[in-house]
């Protein structure tokens, strides 16, 4: 009979069962056949089959439920295996079969597919199932659907008992619909059957299905995921289906329960509710849960969960096999996201929101590395909102919050617990810590400068304008602390870098320096760090990598002076700048009043010679800049201090000037005010010799002049020399002067140089030939911008013979005038004659010739004008005959003007055309 298949098939009460036999032969005749062992002294088993037990039904949100029609699937097959023992035989009849019930646990054999997708078996202890064997009528002649009950061998008849049930073959780990359990809840039941089995109060198999009563309690488990499950169903389907599953909230790792919920209602069938309840709103980060690397990676001290508390929720998006993101239950494809806040070591408490994922109590305690990576995979790039103050690095050796700033965002990450599973199931904590993956927060050292928005009223807390940049905790000081990275202890996003550049205007730098910072990174005893991290973080300091060189015209570069390059100028060895803020508080035990920050550099400056600049001692130059923002909405206050001293500046090779001092103060509501010391004043190069000739002169040299305003300094030394006179020789007005002016505004040094002046030009007679003119040359920066000169020359004679007299004169000039907006060349030529007859008659004329380029430099426009003037007695008559000629000056003509039109071409190729031909 191995192997055999018999089916049983009964009208009246809708009995259907298949039976297999494993060791079994038959025994007898015809007329008393029997069943029993093969072969001795070994039992045999009947296997009964049952048709489908448990019906999949689909299952729809009770915040979104639906009358609609639901789809189903049927389950596999239920078996019961009936052992024969040996030397005993069941008679191969209808009620011999049915009426067998020696049914053990420990058959292998018995499955029992009574909820879908999920297996059992019989945990221990005799069993048996107890049936009638032939159909029962009832009174009113009905007859009801054959039933089994399986149940303790001591149960009663009717009644049953409770049985214990732990998990079969694996479950199903896929389903096409939501149903009651997923596929997560059967495989969390099944594992958990493994530590105490279920218990099924009145387990019945029929040919509609199954009706069951399972609960199962796992409390007392804690390495589990699932801590309740209570399953009732009638006829193979659901009626009311409750799980409670146990686990934690990343990143955080707030402890949770999410008890799922299903329930038969006869309007929507199946409707579904997911809570989540938070059993502990605060996490402190302490014992075998503390925070690795010190918890610098997450400078919080404790997180708690403002809202919500106890809510429904939907499952959202599967985080690997472990979880799943938190979504809305009125808003399934939306997360839900959580209110949230943090406290620094300060006290300083942070508001944010942020979405968490759903992480099982059976994944929660090792084994994690997988998931967290696919999780920071997606919160770098998810900014959550947040509003408050933090300190990034706390500094225990110092109180001043040297790292505290105001954040708009943060992104969090989570890596690995460093505990056993075994402590951290005993502690009930996550093995999973959060860490800061970037910050958005706005750095008072950068937007101190910054005016405030127009109409900003009065404010209670801190100022929130300015650019928000990303910042991310720099490794190493993760890893080893501020003293292992001299302090540096944030970097800057590559993708903040353009909007990160620290560079407040000259004036708010004393015209001393204007310095250009690219922001790096942040330390807590130098502010804003420039160049290389990793340099800063050796404690080295280049100044050609730490400020930011000049990228054309237009760009702020770090100059000294506005001509030289600081970077070239300070010494390697020099300490970088302070950028220091901090916040201010009027009494210690009150809300702060507002954000100071100070800029200090006292750099170590190079004895050397560059450019135009001579250095002279190595601690030369100071600059402090001192700015105050208040909490009431009102602007920035910036106070600048700035002092360079003992050195020298030759401007053009023509004029050299030492400086004693020169220090700038700016305050608010008030001017600035500059203080400058001079010694030596000089001229230099090609004019050196000026300064011998000025200790001959008779009267000493003009200057130096210092004029300063808001706009800059200007500095003015003249050289004037006396009226020379030997012979028919004559040299008046002659005088020598330069002027440099140190604007503040970020624009080069000018100087002017000049040989007398348009309103007072030099003159110069050799006896009937004479003449003058001016000078002056602009340059910036080594370049030319600006040339002006004018020089004329002429000469005239006179003769008188009593009855009748004349004269004659003949000037001419040429005038050149060269700057941005363009350049301008003028000449002239005048000649006049004029006689005289006894006072009674005059007669005069005059020839005046002027040549001018126009605007476009394209031609040389000459006018011409010639004027006769007649007295005789008192009558008078002046004629004047004007004449003007332009002269091209722009090179050969285009073929446009050559041949404007077709016809002038046709005519020059036919010219040529006769020329071939006569020949």
């Amino acid at each position: 009979m191995d192997g055999t298949t018999v089916t049983f098939l009964r009208r009246e009460d809708m009995l259907v069962l298949d039976f297999t036999f494993s060791n079994i032969s038959r025994l007898g005749t015809a007329g008393g056949v029997m069943l029993g062992p093969t072969t001795p002294g070994s039992a045999g088993t009947i296997i009964v089959h049952f048709p489908p037990q448990s019906v999949l039904e689909e299952t729809t949100l009770l915040a979104a439920a639906s009358t609609g029609t639901k789809r189903v699937r049927y389950s596999g097959e239920s078996t019961v295996a009936l052992r024969v023992p040996p030397g005993t035989s069941v008679p191969f009849t209808a009620d011999g079969l049915l009426s067998w019930a020696v049914f053990q646990a420990a058959q292998a054999g018995t499955v029992l597919e009574c909820v879908w997708g999920l297996f059992f078996r019989p945990a221990s202890g005799d069993l048996v199932w107890r049936h009638p064997t032939a159909p029962v009528t009832g009174s009113s002649g009905a007859t009801g659907i054959w039933h089994t009950r399986i149940a303790p061998a001591s149960a009663d008849l009717y009644e049953g008992g409770p049985v214990g049930l732990v998990g079969g073959p694996s479950p199903r780990s896929w389903q096409p619909f939501t149903s009651s359990l997923s596929a997560s809840h059967r495989q969390q039941i099944h594992n958990a059957t493994g530590a105490r089995p279920v218990t099924a109060d009145g387990l019945v198999l029929s040919a509609l299905g199954a009706s069951v009563d399972l609960a199962g309690d796992w409390r007392d488990f804690p390495a589990l995921g699932i801590k309740g499950y209570r399953h009732r169903s009638a006829g193979g389907r659901d009626i009311v289906v409750q799980v409670d599953e146990r686990g934690f909230l990343l990143p955080f790792g707030f402890p949770v329960q999410v008890t799922t919920r299903t329930e038969r209602r006869l309007d929507y069938g199946l409707v579904q509710s997911v809570r989540l309840t938070v059993l502990k709103r605060e996490i402190t980060y302490e014992g075998v849960a503390a925070l690795p690397n010190g918890g610098r990676a997450f400078p919080f001290v404790r997180v708690r969960v403002d809202q919500p508390i106890d809510t429904e929720i939907s499952v959202g998006t599967a985080l690997e096999r472990v979880g799943y993101w938190v979504h809305r239950a009125d808003a399934p494809a939306m997360v839900l996201p959580f209110a949230l806040s943090a406290d620094d070591h300060r006290g300083h408490r942070v508001h944010f929101t942020a979405p968490l994922v759903f992480m099982r109590g059976d994944f929660a305690y090792g084994g994690l590395s997988g998931p967290l990576a696919t999780y920071e995979n997606i919160t770098k790039n998810l900014p959550l909102p947040a509003t408050g103050r933090l300190e990034l690095a706390p500094d225990n050796s110092t109180t001043d919050e040297t790292s505290t700033m105001d954040l708009a965002e943060l992104r969090v990450g989570a890596e690995p617990s460093q505990a056993t599973s075994a402590q951290l199931i005993a502690a009930g904590r996550l093995a999973a810590h959060p860490r800061l993956l970037a910050v958005g927060a706005r750095i008072p050292a950068l937007d101190a400068l910054a005016p405030p928005p127009a109409g900003a009223g009065v404010a209670t807390q801190p100022p929130v304008t300015g650019t928000v940049h990303q910042l991310n905790l720099y490794d190493k000081y993760v890893t080893g602390g501020l003293d292992a990275t001299h302090h540096v202890y944030a970097s800057l996003s590559k993708a903040d870098f353009p909007k990160a550049d620290f560079a407040p205007p000259p004036a708010a730098s004393g015209a001393v320096a204007a310095l250009a910072l690219p922001v790096m990174g942040l330390s807590t005893t130098t502010g804003l760090v420039g160049g290389k991290l990793d340099s800063a973080a050796a404690g080295q300091f280049d100044p050609g990598t730490y400020f930011k060189p000049s990228a054309g015209a237009g760009d702020l570069p770090t100059r000294l002076l506005g001509v030289i390059d600081l970077t070239k100028l300070v010494a390697s060895g020099s300490g970088p700048p302070k950028i220091i803020t901090t916040v201010e508080h009027a009494q210690s035990d009150k809300p702060p009043t507002g954000v100071r920050t100070e800029m200090t550099w006292h750099p170590t400056i190079k004895v050397t010679t560059l450019g135009s600049l001579t250095t002279t001692r190595p601690d030369s130059l100071d600059i402090t800049s001192i700015s105050r923002a208040g909490f009431g909405g009102s602007p920035s206050a910036v106070e600048v201090r700035g002092e360079l001293r003992d050195f020298k500046l030759s401007f053009a090779g023509i004029l050299s000037v030492e400086f004693r001092r020169m220090a700038f103060t700016s305050r608010p509501g008030a001017i600035p005010d500059l203080d400058v010391k001079i010694g030596s004043v000089g001229f230099d190069g090609d004019l050196r010799f000026l300064n011998k000739l000025r200790d001959y002169l008779p009267s000493p040299a003009s200057g130096p002049r210092i004029d300063v305003d808001p706009k800059g300094v200007e500095v003015c030394y003249g050289l004037a020399v006396p009226t020379v006179g030997a012979g028919v020789f004559l040299l008046q007005n002659l005088a020598l002067s330069v002027a440099v002016r140190l604007p503040f505004d970020g624009t080069p040094v000018r100087t002017t140089f000049c040989v007398s002046s348009r309103d007072h030009p030099f003159l110069v007679t050799v006896s009937l030939l004479g003449g003058g003119g001016f000078f002056s040359l602009t340059v910036e920066s080594g370049k030319v911008t600006g040339l002006e000169a004018q020089l004329e020359f002429g000469a005239a004679a006179a003769l008188d013979l009593g009855v009748a007299s004349g004269s004659v004169s003949v000037t001419a000039g040429v005038y050149l005038k060269l700057d941005h907006s363009g350049s301008l060349l003028e000449g002239f030529l005048r000649a006049v004659g004029a006689l005289e007859v006894l006072g009674i008659i005059s007669v005069s004329v005059e020839f005046y010739l002027s040549l001018k380029t126009t605007d476009n430099h394209k031609e040389v426009v000459g006018r011409a004008v010639v004027t006769v003037r007649v007295r005789v007695a008192f009558f008078s008559q002046s004629v004047s005959l004007p004449m003007e000629r332009r002269f091209g000056a722009g090179g050969d003509p285009s073929y446009s003007d050559a041949f404007p039109t077709q016809n002038a071409w046709s005519k020059r190729c036919a010219a040529f055309a006769a020329m071939e031909d006569a020949s």
